[in-house]
């Protein structure tokens, strides 16, 4: 019996197309993988400030791969999900554990927002918006500021934007917090936390028992052009009562071409984030090739009241 091998071939591949295509077919389902890689060359005097160690290294500054999207269920629901991880295995000493957790969830989306469960930036922390114009750096925010956290076993809820303004809140339960008791983080924002379509923001937010921590704080930025300025006032306290203080953040840039220089100011008396007061000054200067390609050069300066601490870093960040 002759077989034709022509015939033969497009069947196979008639069938290979209709296999490959089958589960978005049945899932129906819009998604998308993202992530961010990033290297960085740093000189830290002494390692005292979080995410920079002493001496000079080589590292990959909160790189991450994820994948993210939803699922029409009906006409008025739909199912999302993100599943997110940080890649450390750019680095000699995370070659054992590369990856660590970062924002996972599943929930529904409507006309009502979206509520989604499992681990997330609480709604305190998204109430920062654009304003730090170092975040995932050691000139971070988090460096002196409270209440910059991502947490587990948490509810959030996030509702649609309505006349500019929008509501999102965090739930812990008790079982599920560390402070063994129900906590929550509220946020009101007004404009574009992303800035895509009004030039500013402000947002007013509380939090309370996550992370042992209370604190309210007021932040906002404002586009001009090519000026970008933000600020952040907040006031915090433990849980027990033992530590309290305010916090402060200033922030600017302006946008020259592809260049765009940085400056910050960020301190806080509470002694939540560092054992004593702390400043931090911090400076640099981005090169943007395109929206996903940047070059940085950036030096921060943390001073304590018994430390100080130094780090000068260039990097390269790439966003796919």
């Amino acid at each position: 019996m002759m077989i034709n091998n022509t015939h033969v071939k497009r069947s196979a591949l008639t069938l290979l197309c209709s296999i490959t295509a089958l589960p978005n077919m049945v899932l129906a389902a819009e998604y998308s993988v993202y992530g961010k890689a990033e290297v960085q060359i740093a000189k830290t005097d002494t390692g005292v400030m979080r995410y920079a160690d002493e001496g000079t290294q080589i590292d990959a500054p909160f790189s991450r791969i994820g994948i993210k999207g939803q699922h029409t269920l009906n006409e008025y629901v739909s199912a999302v999900f993100k599943y997110e991880v940080q890649v450390k295995g750019f680095e000699h000493d995370d070659t054992n554990e590369p990856f660590a957790a970062r924002n996972t969830y599943l929930g529904l989306k409507g006309a009502f927002g979206e509520i989604v469960v499992g681990r997330n930036d609480t709604r305190f922390k998204y109430s920062e918006g654009k304003l730090d114009n170092f975040n995932e750096t050691q000139a971070d925010i988090a460096q002196v500021i409270a209440g910059q956290d991502r947490l587990g076993d948490t509810i959030t809820y996030t509702s649609s934007y309505w006349h500019n303004a929008q509501f999102s809140f965090t739930y812990a339960p008790k079982d599920d917090n560390k402070d063994n008791q129900a906590g929550f983080a509220a946020t009101l924002i007004y404009g574009d936390r992303n800035l895509n379509n009004t030039p500013y923001y402000i947002s007013l937010s509380h939090v309370d028992s996550l992370n042992n921590i209370k604190a309210s704080r007021i932040a906002g930025v404002y586009k001009f052009e090519q000026l970008q300025l933000g600020a952040l006032y907040q006031h915090s306290e433990s849980i027990d009562g033992t530590k309290s203080g305010n916090g402060y953040v200033l922030s600017a840039s302006y946008t020259l071409d592809k260049w765009v220089p940085k400056l910050q100011f960020a301190k806080d008396d509470s002694a939540l984030r560092q054992e004593s007061e702390a400043t931090q000054w911090s400076t640099g200067l981005d090169y943007v090739f395109d929206k996903q390609t940047t070059a940085y050069l950036l030096y921060t300066d943390l001073d304590l009241e018994e430390n100080a601490d130094s780090s000068l870093a260039l990097g390269l960040r790439y966003k796919f």
